[in-house]
């Protein structure tokens, strides 16, 4: 099968490198039974896992939600809005929980990140809509929409996934990542595609720091009320790394002893605010501390956790463990 991407560089300043360690959004560390999803219907609000905060909204009078929810449905042959929250691959990118997104919201990072790469497909309500039509969305490749009017298309139809890239300030960080989620624009018929596969957008060679990344849509099946086509998409395998630079970019700040126990000394160039997440993101301790200053960790559980300290100079987060 044949994808197409468009891939714009960001610049960065020149002073700035990366580190090897990073995070990555897989989904695995929430807890779905088999075939199931959490959408929010709890209304509990944005989903946190580790250093990735996910727009989650839910309205209790429509019983709908907006953002992201997190599957395990593997059923990628029932059509319709039922099925919403399958994968069109049948299941999660190596693994068995994924995300499903819908139709607006962000994926918010807890520092800025150098983005490597992400696994996207479409959903099941999605591509099937775009294979076979339905009575809202056009049958890709055909001529007329799904009223059976010629709809100026000539059949070459196409569903892009747009990937923003936003810095602290909620500016654009160089230029929109554009994914084509299915392409029937070639001259050869048998190239056309609608994407129903797990595949790999790699990002490590187009240098995107960002703070959240934000996502939108464009389709050739266009209607009085915008899209036609279901404006979903899955994803899988978020990876993100670490900055390492200059004052400009970082703060420097060492914790001791790691593994800790009761205590926590930290040692800054600056003091700044501490804060420390578990592996879901939950903040379990936040304080405005000194250059040279010593915490009581006593009340925080045995686990790993994640130091970040955020100063005049930037941000820096650690790996810790409580034994």
């Amino acid at each position: 099968m044949k994808k197409m991407y468009i891939f714009t560089i960001a610049l960065l300043a020149a002073n700035l490198s990366f580190g090897q360690a990073g995070d990555s959004l897989t989904f695995e560390s929430y807890f779905l039974a088999p075939e199931s999803f959490y959408d929010g219907a709890d209304e509990a609000g944005d989903i946190q896992i580790r250093s990735f905060s996910l727009t989650n909204t839910y309205d209790v009078s429509w019983g709908s939600w907006n953002g992201f929810s997190i599957s395990s449905i593997t059923d990628n042959i029932t059509p319709g809005w039922a099925n919403q929250y399958a994968s069109f691959a049948g299941g999660g990118s190596h693994s068995n929980n994924y995300g499903v997104y819908y139709p607006e919201g962000s994926i918010t990072f807890n520092q800025s990140f150098f983005i490597k790469q992400l696994d996207v497909t479409n959903t099941a309500y999605a591509g099937i809509s775009m294979r076979d039509g339905d009575a809202y969305g056009k049958k890709f490749g055909s001529e007329t929409n799904a009223n059976g009017d010629f709809d100026g298309t000539n059949g070459e139809d196409f569903f892009i996934l747009h990937i923003i890239p936003k810095d602290d300030s909620d500016n654009l960080v160089g230029d929109t990542i554009d994914f084509y989620l299915a392409d029937f624009r070639y001259a050869d018929s048998t190239d056309d595609y609608i994407l129903d596969t797990w595949t790999t957008i790699d990002l490590s060679n187009e240098l995107i720091v960002a703070r959240k990344l934000e996502f939108a849509f464009s389709s050739s099946d266009m209607g009085s009320f915008g899209i036609n086509t279901p404006t979903y998409f899955a994803l899988d395998n978020l990876v993100v790394e670490y900055l390492v630079g200059t004052k400009e970019n970082v703060i420097a700040f060492d914790i001791l002893p790691n593994p800790f126990n009761d205590q926590l000394k930290i040692k800054s160039e600056s003091g700044g605010l501490l804060t420390i997440t578990n592996q879901l993101g939950q903040v379990v301790f936040q304080e405005l501390i000194s250059e040279h200053q010593t915490i009581d960790t006593y009340a925080i559980p045995s686990g790993i956790y994640f130091a970040s300290l955020t100063g005049d100079y930037g941000s820096t987060t650690s790996k810790i463990v409580k034994h």
